[in-house]
């Protein structure tokens, strides 16, 4: 408790002096004695003078040495400052990026909704004037909003297209992709998406959205980075916080579910969460679902209003299944995880063949938007309402038709019992005259989306999973459902029992399947907010862990194929019960071929080097290259400065092609500034390089270790050395600063197994990590070896990078080809 007012100092209050140091009880720091004779005679002048409080210096840190007690001014001043900072930095800017991505959300709702309406409008209306205006109008209202959709994210911002979660999932595992987070993408996002989604290809906004969320939340990041005066807005940590928060924020927005946002955002964009983060992503969530209704409420049309809120309001009965249905509803996880496992193969298999097939890229390789806009016209020819659209209900979106799925009503029982549907749901699913039978166009709608949705999620736009696989997979329940109805038309206990609710098998269908796909488990809780009902969450706990567990064993999920198959820098998620991973070691899997830094090393070598492995990011720091026992690691920032210093910049510039003369002149003009500062500080590596994460390896403390150079003084304007002060400098040892080195840089022990490797790369976000033994260097292991590693670990387990399977052929053949040798001159 702070004193009231100024204490006298007693003797007792004094620290003791001990062997020419003062120990404080307080701060248990060791302070030379000189040090408290400043003190004393320092404080004479401060008690005359007013001692103020100055914020962002703590109490402790000034006063608590001199023996001070804090004064209840000063104490309340500065709690008021910490709850000032609290308020404005915690709850203010998670309540800023929830408003402002709903508002964002809002606006591409309104501007899908409006293309949607306008397309149905339409269309009837050139139908009613001729059939062949209404096919041109349909087919154009296609392929012109799939144009401008691609366009959007062709001069705008290509990172714009496809869904965005695995790229955000990349982001907070630590690395940096260029302009994913930049506002032109914000905003060839929202455009793209309002055409995409409004011209009728059937791609989900809830990807988009994610990545939407953690576009503001870095936007909000960089605009919040100039507070440079509190600590809070300096910590790295705070820029994964705040993509967290932007990944549920746009779930949020999309389902109006925050409970489930939150768990969603966390299990599909990161493997690690910190607790201490839960409140803030709950907060943020809350505000976006508050300023969703409310702005759903009082801001937009009552027309369009009832089509964007995402919530399915169901009206099941508490009892609205039985015991023996349990069973079936384990059954339904077993077929919807052997689906979503297809589904992630299909899909992975168009994205090869757009890759890989010669053919295809010779036509379509330099034009992507014309391809979109092709299967765009295939989409609108199979999607004609009076054509082959009748079939799998192409006239009606994704909202109606989930809406029709989980109703609490059977399409056998129309104008038969109570429980039947209403003639305007079964109308949609008959052919309008009844000419069709519903079971047909359920499972025609089934099949055909499950492979358009495949595709679809690879062209050149926007586009999100999630809606398009709820939609399935509810269409395949409600199917299953109702064969089952039809079966046991009195439930399955015979007369008198409760009947079967197709409605609960579709929702239960949208779960599992959506939840194997996407690898997720929160669906269980976004379904009970969007249906507003808990009766449902067991029947959805069953097939969705069943589901999700089959998938997982036999492929990755969709997120992760899209990172493997963009080979993108990131360690996707090992399956379950891999053996392999086990049993193989990480001296098996690691690179033997240092290339290493010690006191012996000459600047021709360090040069060299520096040349030959330009994507290095760190070397390993060793006594001496007999023993080779591990000191530390050196980053090549450092030892690029330290050349350019000796030497001059261009002895160390890799040599390139032959230039024309305009280029040798536009390379002149760009290197006439060249600093070794701008060398030590300028990023060459790329994003699936080592990163660094010792402090020593950081731009600041580096700089400080170099001679200070002004702006003008250029390695250009150093002067010239002769060849022979070159070659005496060249022939010289390196003299590298201790305070360069990182002395505890990730060591592993050659036994350690992949999967542990695996756990420590995830959880502690390495890049590289040196493998000793006994503190020898043996060798070093990077994300590239791992992942070639577990490239074919869900068909072939952990293997051998293929360089290394290589070398082991080759040493194989060569050994048994001088024992064939040695065979032969022995018998000689």
């Amino acid at each position: 408790i702070p004193a009231l007012g100024r204490t006298t100092h007693h003797h007792r209050d004094m620290p003791a002096v001990a062997d020419g140091y003062v120990t404080d009880d307080i701060t248990q720091s060791v302070i030379d004695a000189d040090e408290i004779e400043h003190f004393a005679e320092q404080e004479a002048e401060d008690d005359g003078q007013d001692n103020r409080y100055i914020p962002g210096l703590p109490w402790d840190e000034k006063e608590a040495l001199k023996g001070k007690n804090e004064s209840w001014h000063h104490f309340f001043r500065r709690h008021g400052e910490n709850i000032r900072h609290f308020l404005v930095e915690d709850w203010f800017t998670s309540a800023a990026l929830g408003i402002i991505t709903t508002v964002l959300s809002v606006v591409t709702d309104l501007g899908i909704e409006s293309l949607i309406h306008w397309r149905k409008e339409n269309f009837e209306y050139f139908h009613e004037q001729s059939r062949y205006y209404g096919i041109i109008y349909w087919v154009l209202h296609f392929t012109v909003c799939t144009a401008i959709a691609s366009l959007c994210c062709k001069h705008i911002s290509p990172q714009a297209a496809g869904s965005g979660i695995p790229e955000v999932k990349v982001i907070i595992s630590g690395f940096v992709l260029d302009n994913y987070l930049s506002l032109k993408t914000l905003l060839a996002k929202m455009v793209g998406l309002v055409f995409s989604i409004g011209g009728g290809l059937p791609v989900g906004k809830e990807g988009p959205f994610v990545h939407m969320g953690a576009i503001v939340a870095a936007l909000l990041s960089k605009a919040t980075s100039k507070m440079r005066h509190n600590a809070f807005f300096t910590n790295e940590a705070r820029e994964i916080e705040m993509l967290s928060m932007g990944c549920a924020v746009g779930i949020a927005c999309t389902f109006s579910a925050p409970i489930g946002a939150v768990l969603y955002g966390i299990e599909c964009t990161s493997k690690y969460f910190a607790v201490k983060n839960y409140w803030k992503c709950f907060f943020a969530a809350a505000a976006a679902a508050f300023s969703f209704r409310f702005a759903i409420n009082t801001l937009v049309p009552p027309h369009i209003a009832g089509t964007i809120v995402a919530y399915y309001q169901t009206s099941f009965p508490n009892e609205v299944f039985i015991i023996e249905e349990l069973p079936i509803f384990a059954l339904m996880g077993v077929v919807c995880g052997l689906m979503g496992a297809f589904f992630v193969f299909v899909n992975r298999q168009i994205f090869l063949f757009q890759k890989q097939n010669k053919f295809f890229q010779k036509i379509f390789g330099q034009s992507l938007t014309v391809f979109a806009v092709l299967w765009a016209l295939n989409m609108a020819i199979w999607t004609y309402p009076e054509g082959l659209g009748q079939f799998v209900a192409g006239k009606w979106t994704f909202h109606v038709t989930l809406a029709d799925f989980i109703s609490n009503c059977t399409f056998h029982q129309m104008n038969l019992t109570d429980l039947g549907c209403k003639p305007e749901i079964v109308e949609r699913w008959t052919g309008g005259d009844g000419s069709l039978d519903f079971k047909w166009t359920l499972l025609c709608f089934m099949i055909f989306y499950f492979v358009l949705v495949a595709q679809c999620i690879t062209l050149f736009i926007p586009s999100g999973i999630f809606v398009p696989a709820f939609a399935v997979g509810a269409c395949g329940g409600r199917l299953f459902g109702e064969l089952l109805s039809m079966s046991f038309p009195e439930g399955l206990r015979g007369p008198g029992s409760p009947p079967i609710y197709p409605g609960l098998y579709a929702v239960v269908g949208a779960a599992a399947y959506t939840g194997a796909v996407t690898h997720s488990l929160s669906l269980a809780v976004i379904v009970c907010e969007t249906t507003g009902q808990l009766c449902a969450l067991l029947p959805v706990l069953i097939a969705l862990m069943i589901a999700n567990a089959i998938c997982s064993f036999l492929s990755p999920s969709i997120y992760e194929s899209t990172i493997i198959l963009k080979k993108l820098p990131y360690l996707a998620d090992l399956p379950p019960s891999r053996i392999s991973v086990h049993v193989l070691k990480v001296e098996r899997v690691m690179v033997k071929d240092i290339q290493f830094v010690s006191r012996n090393t000459t600047y021709k070598e360090l040069r060299n080097m520096l040349k030959r492995h330009q994507h290095i990011g760190s070397f390993p720091f060793v006594t001496d290259p007999v023993t080779m026992t591990l000191l530390g690691s050196i980053s090549r920032r450092y030892l690029v400065s330290l050349l350019c210093i000796k030497i001059g910049a261009q002895e160390i510039l890799p040599e390139k092609r032959s230039k024309t003369p305009s280029e040798v002149m536009a390379q002149r003009r760009r290197s006439s500034g060249t600093t070794a500062a701008l060398i030590l500080t300028g990023r060459t590596e790329s994003d699936s390089h080592f990163r660094v994460s010792s402090p020593l390896h950081t731009t600041s403390p580096l700089a400080q270790l170099l001679p200070s150079q002004s702006n003008e003084d250029t390695i250009g304007h150093q002067r010239t050395m002769t060849i022979a002060e070159r070659a005496g400098v060249l022939n010289q040892r390196i003299e590298i600063d201790d305070y360069a080195i990182d002395a505890a840089p990730f060591q592993l022990v050659k036994g350690t197994s992949l999967y542990k490797v695996h756990t420590m790369f995830s959880l502690l976000g390495l890049h590289h990590a040196y493998v000793t033994d006994r503190g020898r260097l043996l060798g070093v292991v990077s994300l590239k070896e791992l992942r070639d590693t577990f490239a074919d670990i869900y068909v072939r387990g952990a293997q051998l990078p293929p360089w290394r399977r290589k070398r082991r052929a080759t040493e194989r053949a060569t050994s048994e080809r001088d024992v064939e040798n040695g065979a032969t001159q022995s018998f000689i």
